[in-house]
Protein backbone atom coordinates (compact mmCIF):
# COMPACT_ATOMS: atom_id res chain seq x y z
CA UNK A 1 0.00 0.00 0.00
CA UNK A 2 0.95 3.67 -0.61
CA UNK A 3 1.83 5.62 2.42
CA UNK A 4 -1.31 7.99 1.81
CA UNK A 5 -3.61 4.29 1.65
CA UNK A 6 -1.61 3.52 4.49
CA UNK A 7 -2.65 6.86 6.49
CA UNK A 8 -6.15 7.14 5.63
CA UNK A 9 -6.90 2.93 6.19
CA UNK A 10 -5.53 3.78 9.82
CA UNK A 11 -7.42 6.84 10.35
CA UNK A 12 -10.28 4.58 9.27
CA UNK A 13 -10.15 2.40 11.90
CA UNK A 14 -9.43 4.69 14.63
CA UNK A 15 -12.62 6.58 13.78
CA UNK A 16 -14.54 3.40 13.37
CA UNK A 17 -12.31 1.81 17.23
CA UNK A 18 -13.51 5.59 18.67
CA UNK A 19 -17.40 5.14 16.94
CA UNK A 20 -17.91 1.63 18.66
CA UNK A 21 -15.87 2.01 22.08
CA UNK A 22 -15.52 5.45 22.63
CA UNK A 23 -15.88 5.16 25.99
CA UNK A 24 -13.29 3.16 26.41
CA UNK A 25 -10.75 4.73 24.36
CA UNK A 26 -11.50 8.14 26.43
CA UNK A 27 -11.01 6.06 29.43
CA UNK A 28 -7.37 4.40 28.20
CA UNK A 29 -6.23 8.18 26.99
CA UNK A 30 -7.48 9.78 30.68
CA UNK A 31 -5.45 6.78 32.72
CA UNK A 32 -2.32 7.02 30.33
CA UNK A 33 -2.34 11.01 30.60
CA UNK A 34 -2.64 10.26 34.66
CA UNK A 35 -0.02 8.01 34.63
CA UNK A 36 2.52 10.10 32.92
CA UNK A 37 1.26 13.11 34.99
CA UNK A 38 1.60 11.31 38.41
CA UNK A 39 5.27 10.18 37.03
CA UNK A 40 6.35 13.53 35.96
CA UNK A 41 5.68 14.70 39.13
CA UNK A 42 7.12 11.59 41.16
CA UNK A 43 10.32 12.39 39.18
CA UNK A 44 10.26 16.52 40.21
CA UNK A 45 9.40 15.26 43.35
CA UNK A 46 12.63 13.15 43.48
CA UNK A 47 14.85 15.42 41.54
CA UNK A 48 13.78 18.29 43.93
CA UNK A 49 14.79 16.68 46.70
CA UNK A 50 17.94 15.06 45.48
CA UNK A 51 19.42 18.67 44.10
CA UNK A 52 17.90 21.31 46.31
CA UNK A 53 18.01 19.10 49.34
CA UNK A 54 14.08 19.81 50.23
CA UNK A 55 12.17 17.60 52.50
CA UNK A 56 10.01 15.18 50.59
CA UNK A 57 6.86 17.66 51.41
CA UNK A 58 8.96 20.51 50.24
CA UNK A 59 9.67 19.09 47.08
CA UNK A 60 5.93 18.70 46.73
CA UNK A 61 4.56 21.96 47.60
CA UNK A 62 7.39 22.72 45.24
CA UNK A 63 5.85 20.58 42.44
CA UNK A 64 2.56 21.86 42.92
CA UNK A 65 3.52 25.56 42.61
CA UNK A 66 5.33 25.18 39.59
CA UNK A 67 2.10 22.96 38.39
CA UNK A 68 0.20 25.92 39.25
CA UNK A 69 2.50 28.63 37.32
CA UNK A 70 2.73 26.18 34.20
CA UNK A 71 -1.44 25.73 34.16
CA UNK A 72 -1.20 29.55 34.81
CA UNK A 73 1.06 30.03 31.59
CA UNK A 74 -0.33 27.92 29.50
CA UNK A 75 -3.94 29.25 30.33
CA UNK A 76 -2.66 32.91 29.25
CA UNK A 77 -1.20 31.18 26.19
CA UNK A 78 -4.11 29.81 24.86
CA UNK A 79 -6.47 32.81 25.86
CA UNK A 80 -4.17 34.45 23.82
CA UNK A 81 -4.52 32.29 20.73
CA UNK A 82 -8.11 32.53 21.16
CA UNK A 83 -8.23 36.86 21.61
CA UNK A 84 -5.90 36.41 18.61
CA UNK A 85 -8.69 33.98 16.69
CA UNK A 86 -11.24 36.47 17.84
CA UNK A 87 -9.44 39.85 16.75
CA UNK A 88 -8.86 38.31 13.62
CA UNK A 89 -12.72 37.50 12.69
CA UNK A 90 -14.14 40.60 13.93
CA UNK A 91 -11.58 42.26 11.70
CA UNK A 92 -13.41 40.55 9.07
CA UNK A 93 -16.50 41.46 9.96
CA UNK A 94 -15.45 45.01 10.41
CA UNK A 95 -14.12 44.97 6.77
CA UNK A 96 -17.20 43.51 5.46
CA UNK A 97 -19.03 46.38 7.27
CA UNK A 98 -17.44 49.33 5.76
CA UNK A 99 -17.30 47.22 2.85
CA UNK A 100 -21.03 46.93 2.69
CA UNK A 101 -21.36 50.85 4.01
CA UNK A 102 -19.58 52.06 0.74
CA UNK A 103 -21.51 50.06 -1.30
CA UNK A 104 -24.83 51.08 -0.21
CA UNK A 105 -23.01 55.01 -0.54
CA UNK A 106 -22.34 54.48 -4.18
CA UNK A 107 -25.71 52.98 -4.77
CA UNK A 108 -27.05 55.96 -3.25
CA UNK A 109 -24.61 58.74 -4.95
CA UNK A 110 -25.75 56.61 -8.10
CA UNK A 111 -29.54 56.71 -7.68
CA UNK A 112 -30.55 59.74 -5.75
CA UNK A 113 -31.89 61.32 -8.35
CA UNK A 114 -34.54 58.44 -8.73
CA UNK A 115 -34.53 58.21 -4.91
CA UNK A 116 -35.49 61.96 -4.42
CA UNK A 117 -38.33 61.73 -7.69
CA UNK A 118 -39.88 58.83 -6.29
CA UNK A 119 -40.12 60.49 -2.47
CA UNK A 120 -41.37 63.57 -4.17
CA UNK A 121 -44.39 61.53 -6.33
CA UNK A 122 -45.48 59.64 -3.02
CA UNK A 123 -44.81 62.96 -0.94
CA UNK A 124 -47.87 64.53 -3.43
CA UNK A 125 -49.81 61.85 -3.94
CA UNK A 126 -49.69 61.55 -0.32
CA UNK A 127 -50.83 65.19 0.46
CA UNK A 128 -53.47 65.22 -2.30
CA UNK A 129 -55.16 61.42 -0.93
CA UNK A 130 -55.02 63.48 2.78
CA UNK A 131 -56.76 66.41 0.90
Amino acid sequence: MRAGKFYLFVTFVVLLVIAIEGELVVEILSHTAELLLEALEMLLDTVFEAVLGLTPRGAQVLTAWLAVGALVWLGSVAAGKIARGWEERIRRIEDYWYETVDQAKAWYLRNRLKIILIGSVIGLLALLLLF
